[in-house]
């Protein structure tokens, strides 16, 4: 969200960016840089909305918490000058969501993942994380203190393992089928056979 792009993002792009900057237009939300390159500041809560741009680059924080269709979008944006450009997204992962299905699951070779707990941030004081640690506990923990990718604590299945319960073809050896239908009022619906 905006919100979030101004309250974080741009923080501490603008911390870090310091006199590279010639001028941040904030009607526009463009940074002008003193080399001529211009950064462009989009929110991800409306993917559509990103459509039409040519890009050099791309970099798409807390992905974990937009679309697959964002990545999806952003990637046939990155065509500046004919040329085809770089993308990169940071996020906490967030169970086994779009993030974990394109770059671990997928596991595609152009793709690079540089995984970093937090124990391995110099910026961070050790007091810091290990008042991190005391607070976190189980798969939270895990997930945001090393980085991993888990099924959350509290699943309904907290047993369910995608290599051991997916199947992709159907086995002609059953009778029957059975189907599980989940309408998802609050999440997106699924039907498991």
């Amino acid at each position: 969200t905006y919100p979030m792009l101004r309250d974080a993002t741009q923080r501490t792009f603008f911390e870090l960016a310091g006199d590279s900057i010639k001028n941040f237009r904030k009607s526009e939300n463009i940074a002008e840089l003193t080399n001529g390159s211009e950064i462009i500041f989009r929110s991800a809560d409306g993917p559509e909305r990103l459509r039409g741009v040519n890009l050099s680059w791309w970099f798409g924080d807390e992905a974990a918490l937009y679309l697959h269709d964002v990545w999806r979008i952003m990637l046939g944006r990155l065509r500046q000058f004919g040329v085809r450009g770089y993308a990169w997204i940071a996020t906490t992962p967030k169970g086994r969501n779009w993030v974990w299905q394109e770059f671990i699951e997928r596991n595609r070779a152009e793709y690079h993942i540089f995984k970093v707990r937090t124990d391995d941030n110099p910026y961070l004081s050790d007091d810091f994380k290990q008042g991190l640690k005391e607070a976190y506990q189980g798969d939270f923990a895990r997930q945001e203190l090393e980085g991993d990718f888990i099924a959350f604590e509290g699943l309904i299945y907290p047993e369910f393992r995608r290599d051991v319960h997916v199947v992709s073809e159907v086995h002609e050896r059953y009778n029957y089928y059975v189907a599980g239908v989940d309408w998802g009022y609050a999440n997106r619906g699924v039907i498991l056979v």
